[in-house]
C-alpha cells in the first residue's frame, strides 16, 4: 500500500505539471491545511519574544520595543531537487538546530526554490509529501531509502508529511531555542545554484517566471503568519544575466520593477515582514539605489544598456515612495572567486563593500581604499537603510583562518555591526550537479552531519567571532 500511494501522488505531480492556474493565490477551500489554520496576521505578540513585528529605522532592525535587532548565523540549504533541507536523514532537526544554537548562531536563512509552490498549485492545492519529493529527487530505491532513514531520525513525520509541514516543525522548533528563520528564495526551479546558464538567473529566465515568483512570495509571506520568529523573508537570491535569453534587458531598471512588484505581494500577504533586497552581479552590487543614481544610465556589471536614456527624463528610486519603506533590509554577497571585484586586498575589498551598498549604514568611506590610493568613487548613501551580509564562505579548515575575504569580512561586520549569514551549514547533499550523496568542504558540518567539519574553526574562529557580535538575546 505504501507503494501505491507514494506513486499514486508522484502521478499526480507529474501529470498536472503543464497546468498552471492564473489566479495570484489559491481559492480558500484549495488552501493547504496548514494555511487554513494560521490567523491572518502573523502569530506574534509585542509582548513576548520575538517581540514582533519589526520594522527598519535609519541603519537599523529594530524590534516593536524599539530595542535594536541583531543577527549572525548559517545558510540551511533545501533548494536542491528534493526540496527538503538538508541532513535530516542524518540528524533530527532538533539536534541540527541545537548544533546550531550551540554556536551562538540566532539566525538561519533557508533557501526554497518557487517550484515548490507551483507545484502545490500543481495539484490542486495539496502539498507533496515526503516520499513523493525523495523518490522524484532521487529515483524510487534511494528516495525511498533516505525517507526511511528521515522518518528514523525524526519519527514525529511520515511518509505523507508534506514540506511546509516540515518547515513549520523546524520554525517552531529553532523559535524554541531563540533562532529566526528567513525564508530565502534561492531559484526558480529546484536545483543546485548559481550560473547564469542555469535558467534561474534573472526575470523570466527559462526556469523564472516572474509571475510564479510573486505567487510563490505571497505564499510564503502567508506561512509567515503563523511562525513569529519568522520576522524576514528574502525577494530573490543572486539576480545575474542570463545567457539562456539575450532578450530580458539586465539592467537596473529591470531590477527595480520587478523587486518592487516582489515586495508588493509580500507586503500585501504580510505587511508584518522584513523584506531582503538582493542587488546586481550574484548580489555585489546596490550602487545604483543606494546612492539614488538614475537608474536609466546608472552603470553596472554586464549590464543591458537603454540606448535612448540620455534623451529620456532621469528615474530614481525611492524607497520612501513605498508602504514597505520601514521594511526593506538591503543584503550583500561576496565570494572570493567574484568576476568583478578586486578581492585581493582588504583594502579593495572594503572599498568596494562600501561603494556596493553598505555605505547605506552611514558609515565613513574606508581612507585606504576611497581615498584615491585603490580606487576612489566611493558616493556616500542618500538614505540610511540597513544592510546584511546574507552570504559568504570558505573551505571549513585551517585556511579560514588566512582567507582575505574571509577576515576582511570578519572584521568589517565587527567595526560596523553588521548582521551576517555564512555559507554553509551542509556538510552534504543528498544529490547536488547531479550527483547524490555529495560531500562539500564548505559545509560547517562533516559529511554525515555526526559532527563539525573542523572542530578547531567552529572553537577558535566562529563562536568567538559570533559572540564578539553581541547579538540580540534570547528571550530579551
Amino acid at each position: 500500500m505504501r507503494v501505491s500511494v507514494a506513486f499514486w501522488s508522484l502521478y499526480a505531480t507529474l501529470a498536472c505539471a503543464s497546468w498552471v492556474p492564473s489566479t495570484p493565490v489559491l481559492p480558500r477551500d484549495l488552501e493547504p491545511h496548514w494555511q487554513r489554520r494560521v490567523n491572518r496576521r502573523q502569530g506574534n505578540s509585542a509582548g513576548e519574544w520575538p517581540y514582533g513585528p519589526f520594522k527598519t529605522k535609519g541603519r537599523d532592525v529594530v524590534n516593536s520595543r524599539d530595542k535594536v535587532v541583531t543577527w549572525a548565523g548559517v545558510n540551511w540549504p533545501m533548494s536542491g531537487e528534493t526540496m527538503i533541507p538538508e541532513g535530516l536523514e542524518w540528524k533530527s532537526a532538533e539536534e541540527i538546530l541545537d548544533d546550531v544554537a550551540s554556536v551562538g548562531f540566532n539566525y538561519i536563512r533557508m533557501g526554497y526554490a518557487i517550484q515548490m509552490i507551483d507545484e502545490i498549485y500543481d495539484r490542486g492545492g495539496e502539498d507533496v509529501p515526503l516520499e513523493v519529493s525523495l523518490i522524484m529527487a532521487l529515483g524510487y530505491e534511494n528516495g525511498t531509502k533516505v525517507t526511511d532513514e528521515i522518518i528514523a531520525k525524526n519519527p514525529g513525520w511520515t511518509r505523507q508529511t508534506t514540506r511546509f509541514e516540515i518547515w513549520s516543525d523546524i520554525a517552531s522548533i529553532a523559535a524554541s531555542k531563540g533562532v529566526y528563520i528567513h525564508p530565502d528564495v534561492h531559484v526558480g526551479k529546484a536545483q543546485w545554484c548559481c550560473g547564469h546558464t542555469d535558467g534561474n538567473a534573472w526575470f523570466d529566465d527559462v526556469h523564472f517566471s516572474a509571475s510564479n515568483w510573486r505567487r510563490g512570495l505571497a505564499y510564503v509571506a502567508t506561512w509567515a503568519k503563523g511562525h513569529p520568529n519568522v520576522v524576514s523573508m528574502s525577494l530573490r537570491n543572486e539576480l545575474r544575466e542570463s545567457w539562456n535569453r539575450t532578450d530580458l534587458y539586465y539592467n537596473w531598471a529591470t531590477l527595480v520593477g520587478n523587486m518592487s512588484a516582489g515586495a508588493d505581494a509580500i507586503h500585501a500577504a504580510n505587511p508584518d515582514l522584513l523584506i531582503s533586497w538582493s542587488g546586481m552581479q550574484y548580489d555585489q552590487d546596490l550602487s545604483a539605489l543606494t546612492t539614488r543614481k538614475n537608474i536609466l544610465t546608472a552603470p553596472c556589471y554586464k549590464c543591458t544598456a537603454i540606448r535612448d536614456a540620455a534623451r529620456r527624463d532621469p528615474v530614481f528610486f525611492d524607497l520612501d515612495a513605498h508602504p514597505w519603506a520601514d521594511k526593506v533590509i538591503w543584503e550583500l554577497h561576496l565570494y572570493p572567486m567574484s568576476e568583478d571585484v578586486d578581492t585581493g586586498t582588504c583594502e579593495a575589498i572594503e572599498a568596494a563593500l562600501y561603494r556596493n551598498g553598505f555605505n547605506a549604514l552611514g558609515i565613513d568611506p574606508p581612507a585606504a581604499g576611497c581615498g584615491g590610493g585603490v580606487t576612489g568613487n566611493c558616493a556616500p548613501a542618500q538614505r540610511l537603510t540597513p544592510v546584511m551580509f546574507s552570504e559568504f564562505g570558505s573551505a571549513q579548515d585551517a585556511t579560514l583562518h588566512d582567507s582575505t575575504v574571509q577576515n576582511c569580512i570578519r572584521g568589517f561586520t565587527l567595526r560596523h555591526r553588521v548582521s551576517w549569514m555564512m555559507w554553509s551549514l551542509a556538510g552534504s547533499y543528498r544529490v547536488r550537479s547531479g550527483v547524490q550523496g555529495m560531500s562539500d568542504t564548505w559545509g560547517l558540518t562533516s559529511a554525515d552531519w555526526s559532527g563539525w567539519r573542523d572542530p578547531d574553526t567552529i572553537e577558535n574562529y566562529w563562536k568567538p567571532w559570533v559572540a564578539d557580535m553581541n547579538l540580540t538575546k534570547f528571550p530579551g
